[in-house]
């Protein structure tokens, strides 16, 4: 069965009521479950599920501290309490009870809908450990915010969050940079596994599936202590929801259709805890995802389209003083690459970046030709925990990934046997192996903290017949690590240290002066300290203050030493490669940040960031001009440069109701890169952002389906980036493109089909159909971004 979505031809009404069709029809199998969010003041409203009536006198009990509060006359409560990990039970008489897990970390209005239960009162319980807040600036994507980028891809969802932005290639991929960094110096866990893969050149998006997560949150700035030497920029989290902990079966079905390149998107989750075997949980997950030409303002853009199709399980068995669960998932996709970037010789490829629009366009497809990549990503993972006692907690975790990459170029082989085969011409494998052991110790004198030992070995592997673009290597890392956080009234204190040992040896091919072939074989020995210290400070029930610093050493990685070749329709060189340069040493950044938050307000809540990162000998990339010719054509060409920079910048998030019914919300940031080793800016930098939106919330009306109506209008703002290196139109193929502003608008309910509630929205970007370029994107020098794209987004909960 296929659809199609308006903006692909021959589209029209049918295939939106064909999805909401299938969207009603799977929705009677289930009802939803209220999500979570974290804060250090908690708050909410206790209402019945079906009337959505205020329930005075709800008992709202925090379990671990045995606070306990009535629901006042309009079914509110309000505690305040420490950070950590709570259980709050919600119980009402002739209502089932309800209990939830909450990280209190930063502010939070968390509401129950009650189901009522004239026979019996069941709640369930919930284990976990207490944890206490980061002092390094955080933000969190989850429950609404995080529904409203499904379909997106992990880097684009992202740039949701203040001070997130991306480096991108084409509407498919996207890498994310906080602060201006971004690749090997950003760490994404998935599912508490560090990634591996995404930092192989600007072209590879990060291979994880968004739909697997509950939450996305992101750390800004140094965490290099407890992640390891390479998130100086910070780390991305990728969390999905605890596994079930009460008897039943469940899950969640997500839709989304596009209507500007014809996405469909499909992901299902079903996850369930036997009442015969409390102690087990599951879960198994799957997305399939695709996309056709992307449609900018006047043409399509051919080639543009993608598909992806992905899967995850996971179980788990817990008991009272110790678990353990096991996981895996597989990324699959295959990324159409422009045609535009392929071109024979020097000349044509000048005009090609000078034209307004590429010279090859297209009508509407989803056939992906040539070229293109194919990437899958394998991950598992096993993790346990046992509790040593009154003391603490020792929690192992070991896990083994494979990333698998095919670039097929765009002309086949001349040799028609090979051409008959259709290989790929780059067929590139990275296999990874982890492990970490950590003890936790419970509070000791206002003292929590943690020790740990890790280790990497990773190696890699080309096909026979395959060109090579990184040679072999392998990458070994054995480090340890203590954090120690101190907590008393008003304040937290946290100090950390890690100390990591790295060896990279590397065998390439390689010609001497005569011509004569020989295997050039080297190692790289390092030791690389982190240290952390950080400080965090409530004045008042309504103000937090976070000061964070942090001093790193981050090796080389073996793409930046040793890249040489095509990639991605790109040709790219490493460091030690360029003649003159000598061998790539490694950075030392020096990182200091400060967060004021205030929240829990009635009409005004924001944060502000300021920061300040020195990088000595800071690793980046620059274009060679003129570019590299090959055999494949002229390419735009890249090579690795080393010089100092500081990098500054503010992050700026907040909200003010105008009105019970009305919030304004407004987001910007702003980076200024400075190469203090040249005393100018600072190459490939984002531009001054700000967001705006005016959000309207609907009252519920009992007597109709639908509950929990908005309609949201909003506005993003891009400058134009002038703050680039002197002499710049001899250093880049195209100047930095204009700035450009958007608009948006989106509209949501809940419909209530029966007693279960869906979450429908559309939302509308670039509604204007405004032709721009973005500096970040890499296909910046042969196109423009997408035209206006509608988007519809269907969420139906399970219970079965």
């Amino acid at each position: 069965m296929s659809f199609r979505f308006p903006g692909a031809p021959g589209a029209g009404r049918r295939g939106w009521r064909l999805l909401l069709w299938l969207t009603l029809s799977v929705a009677q199998l289930g009802r939803a479950q209220a999500p979570t969010e974290c804060t250090l003041s908690l708050s909410g409203r206790v209402a019945d599920h079906e009337s959505r009536a205020d329930l005075p006198g709800a008992t709202v009990v925090v379990l671990e501290t045995q606070q306990a509060t009535e629901t006042d006359a309009a079914g509110n409560f309000h505690f305040h309490l420490c950070a950590g990990l709570y259980h709050v039970r919600v119980s009402f008489l002739g209502y089932q009870s309800e209990t939830a897990e909450l990280r209190l970390e930063r502010a939070v209005v968390r509401n129950f809908q009650l189901h009522p239960d004239a026979v019996a009162l069941r709640g369930a319980t919930v284990r976990g450990e207490r944890v206490q807040a980061p002092t390094q600036p955080t933000a969190t994507l989850s429950a609404q915010a995080l529904q409203q980028t499904r379909g997106q891809a992990l880097g684009e969802a992202l740039q949701k969050i203040s001070g997130v932005t991306a480096i991108q290639t084409g509407p498919s991929i996207f890498k994310p940079m906080i602060h201006g960094l971004h690749s090997n110096r950003l760490t994404i866990l998935n599912n508490g596994v560090r990634q591996e893969g995404q930092q192989w050149g600007q072209e590879h998006g990060p291979e994880i599936d968004p739909f697997i997560a509950s939450r996305l949150k992101v750390v800004k700035g140094a965490a290099s202590v407890r992640y390891g030497s390479d998130a100086i920029g910070g780390v991305v989290l990728v969390e999905p929801k605890p596994l079930r902990d009460s008897v039943g079966t469940g899950g969640e079905l997500n839709l989304v259709g596009m209507s500007n390149n014809g996405l469909g998107a499909a992901s299902g989750t079903v996850e369930g805890k036997l009442r015969q075997l409390p102690a087990l949980s599951w879960r198994v997950q799957g997305t399939a995802k695709r996309a056709g030409t992307l449609r900018a303002p006047g043409y399509y853009l051919k080639n543009s389209g993608f598909q992806e199709y992905d899967f995850s399980a996971a179980a788990g068995w817990r008991q009272e003083t110790y678990g353990i669960e096991a996981f895996y998932s597989q990324f699959n996709t295959r990324i159409g690459i422009l045609p535009a970037a392929h071109v024979g010789n020097p000349t044509d490829l000048q005009l090609a970046i000078a034209r307004d629009k590429p010279l090859e366009t297209s009508g509407f497809s989803y056939d992906i030709e040539r070229a293109y990549q194919q990437v899958r990503h394998d991950v598992a993972k096993v993790t346990g925990f046992v509790e040593t006692g009154s003391a603490g907690r020792l929690t192992a975790t070991v896990a083994q990934q494979t990333d698998f990459r095919d670039e097929y170029d765009k002309f086949r082989p001349r040799n028609n046997n090979l051409a008959s085969l259709n290989k790929p011409e780059l067929s590139y494998t990275n296999r990874t192996s982890t492990a970490e052991l950590l003890w936790e110790h419970h509070r000791w004198y206002n003292l929590t903290g943690s020790v740990g030992v890790a280790g990497t070995y990773q190696f890699n592997r080309y096909a026979n017949g395959s060109r090579q673009f990184i040679p072999f290597y392998t990458n070994t890392a054995v480090g340890a690590f203590w954090l120690e956080k101190w907590q008393r009234n008003k304040w937290l204190l946290e100090a950390g240290l890690r100390l990591d040992q790295r060896k990279l040896q590397v065998k390439r091919g390689d010609r001497d002066s005569t011509g004569a072939y020989f295997v050039d074989r080297r190692q790289f020995h390092y030791v690389t300290p982190a240290a952390s210290l950080g400080a965090t400070f409530d004045p008042s029930t309504h103000l937090t203050l976070n000061l964070a610093t942090g001093l790193t050493r981050r090796a080389p990685a073996a793409n930046e030493r040793f890249s040489d070749g095509v990639h991605n329709a790109q040709y790219e060189l490493g460091y030690d490669l360029v003649p003159g340069n000598g061998a790539l040493v490694p950075e030392t950044a020096l990182n200091v940040g400060l967060t004021a938050t205030w929240h829990d307000n009635p009409r005004l809540n924001g944060e502000i960031t300021v920061y300040q990162t020195r990088i000595t000998d800071f690793i980046y990339q620059v274009p060679i001009l003129p570019a590299v010719v090959t055999i494949r054509g002229a390419l735009i060409s890249w090579q690795y440069q080393q010089t100092d920079a500081t990098f500054r910048g503010v992050d700026v998030a907040g909200t003010y109701k105008l009105a019970p019914r009305w919030l304004l919300g407004a987001k910007g940031s702003i980076v200024r890169a400075r190469d203090t080793r040249q005393d100018q800016w600072q190459i490939f930098m984002p531009a001054d952002r700000v967001e705006a939106s005016l959000r309207y919330d609907f009252l519920d009306q009992p007597a109709t389906h639908f509950r929990q109506s908005y309609v949201q209008l909003g506005g993003y703002a891009v400058a134009r980036q002038t703050r680039v290196p002197d002499n710049y139109a001899e250093r880049d193929y195209k100047l930095p493109p204009g700035g450009y502003a958007l608009l948006g608008l989106e509209a949501g309910t809940t419909m209530h089909w029966g007693r279960l509630p869906l979450d429908l929205s559309v939302a509308g970007s670039n509604l204007l159909n405004t032709r721009y370029r973005d500096y970040l994107n890499r296909y910046r020098y042969f196109t423009a971004e997408m035209g206006r794209n509608v988007t519809l987004r269907v969420r139906v909960p399970l219970e079965f």
